[in-house]
């Protein structure tokens, strides 16, 4: 290389290369390594440190930016602080499994919840924020944290034992399904398929395990989107290695091979069944009289009525069959159908035809429970498809750019300690009283105005906003954010 200027050779130090492209020069971190083929050192380039110029080295944009973030005199307090407190145990099992990338996963994870942010933001949101004065030195760039995904990915051991530290509870988990797409041509495990936009699409699908006692998502799978019977739910099961599990799928999960599936593999079920399903009777709403029903109960102010037998099949085992009625469902049911009908959408022969199936509920089980508890079982579901609600919605998780399978598991790894972190805000709402009227979402919007503002080199708490100051009070958070 020809005799380099001045005021670049000044730059050069050991561990460093300066290359010249076109008239200008930059300098580059270095190391080398023995080649045993070659038998010879190999060169390797490490970090690219700048552009050097005759007025001195400009240092790559990014950390530009993050210099000049560090140094800026107002930062957001509130929310990240609260956030830091409320999972500060979640950070604590990180160091344990992933002592390299605890930083990094935990605050990737808490700014997916605040802001969705992607990968390229996070610089940005982790330097404007206190955050970055609670945990310090994190390494944020968009090459940093995509390599550490990759790395993760590789490790599901190690995220198997950090989710079974979260498997606590008496009460019966819930498994079930959802889709998340994936818009990256290298995910092997993706397959063609719909969403809710009936948009056709590369997807893959999760397995969730969820508490019930605890209101909250414990576990969760990634398994490749060819794959769509129970035996991945049975290995989702084994993995986690949970007791006491009750499947509670929708209607379409119902089919004899998978009950017996289960009942091999000692997993309980309530499948609730399509109306048109041979094995139900429908004798006792025919007859129209209530005595001939086993009983009833309330549920949200509505009555209940109820009976049950068991099914005459040989491979079903004498299984339980109950067929609630809802009287309240049944009216709003049939005065939808009459309505299509008005509009010429319907017809009066099929509505006489499935008058008593109107406001029906038919399930299968294997649980020795109360037909109430049951039921009260089944309409939990909903609780698990506000989480996927969740998981899409608001966290806008269900969509990934990921570029590998490895990718794909890190990434839903991350959005799973974001929905750990949104239920435990859930939970302070419910113990609170709090839900009604407030959502976590709106939690987390009003304590983002608190600030952290730099005057003469001492960080100060700006003034509370009287409405942030009322969640604060009511949430009996003021020691974790004052």
């Amino acid at each position: 290389m020809p005799q380099l200027p001045d005021w670049v050779e000044k730059h050069k130090r050991k561990g460093t290369q300066v290359v010249k492209i076109g008239n200008n020069y930059y300098l580059y971190e270095i190391t080398s390594v023995w080649d045993p083929e070659k038998k010879r050192a190999r060169k390797i380039t490490k970090k690219y440190l700048g552009k050097i110029t005759p007025e001195g080295l400009i240092k790559p944009r990014h950390e530009r930016l993050l210099e000049k973030f560090h140094n800026a005199s107002v930062r957001e307090y509130g929310a990240t602080k609260y956030l830091y407190e409320l999972n500060s145990d979640i950070l604590e099992r990180l160091f344990r499994y992933f002592p390299e990338y605890a930083k990094e996963i935990f605050i990737f994870s808490l700014f997916r919840l605040l802001h969705n942010s992607p990968i390229k933001n996070i610089h940005i949101y982790y330097t404007t924020s206190f955050i970055s004065e609670i945990i310090k030195d994190a390494r944020v760039s968009p090459k940093f944290i995509s390599k550490m995904l990759k790395d993760i990915g590789t490790e599901r051991e190690k995220v198997k034992g950090f989710l079974k530290e979260f498997i606590i509870g008496d009460e019966f988990a819930i498994i079930d399904i959802t889709h998340m797409f994936s818009l990256s041509e290298n995910v092997i495990s993706s397959v063609l398929g719909y969403n809710s936009k009936r948009e056709f699409l590369p997807q893959i699908r999760i397995v969730f395990l969820f508490s019930l006692d605890r209101h909250m998502p414990s576990y969760f799978r990634v398994i490749p989107g060819s794959i769509s019977d129970i035996s991945s739910l049975i290995t989702t099961v084994k993995e986690a290695n949970v007791k006491n599990v009750v499947l509670i799928g929708d209607k379409g999960f119902y089919s004899k091979d998978n009950v017996i599936q289960l009942d091999r593999e000692n997993i309980h079920y309530i499948f609730p069944l399509k109306r048109n399903l041979s094995l139900i009777d429908y004798s006792c709403i025919k007859s129209g009289d209530k005595r001939k029903f086993d009983g009833f109960f309330q549920f949200e102010n509505r009555i209940i009525w109820y009976y049950e037998y068991n099914v005459e099949d040989i491979d079903l085992k004498d299984k339980r069959i109950i067929v609630y009625l809802d009287e309240k469902l049944k009216i709003e049911e049939e005065k939808d159908y009459i309505t299509r009908i008005e509009n010429e959408e319907g017809d009066i022969e099929e509505f006489f035809n499935h008058q008593y199936k109107f406001g029906t509920i038919a399930v299968i089980t294997d649980l020795d429970k109360t037909p109430e508890r049951i039921y009260n079982l089944l309409k939990s579901r909903i609780e698990i498809e506000v989480m996927f609600d969740i998981f899409k919605n608001i966290l806008h998780a269900d969509r990934s750019y990921m570029r590998s399978d490895e990718q794909i598991d890190a990434w839903v790894f991350i959005n799973f300690i974001a929905l750990l972190m949104y239920y435990r805000i859930y939970r302070q709402l419910i113990e609170n009283n709090l839900l009604r009227k407030y959502s976590p979402k709106d939690v987390l919007i009003h304590l983002a105005r608190v600030y952290k503002i730099r005057i003469d080199n001492e960080w100060l708490t700006s003034e509370v906003p009287r409405k942030t100051r009322s969640i604060i009070e009511k949430l009996n958070i003021q020691k974790h954010i004052t």
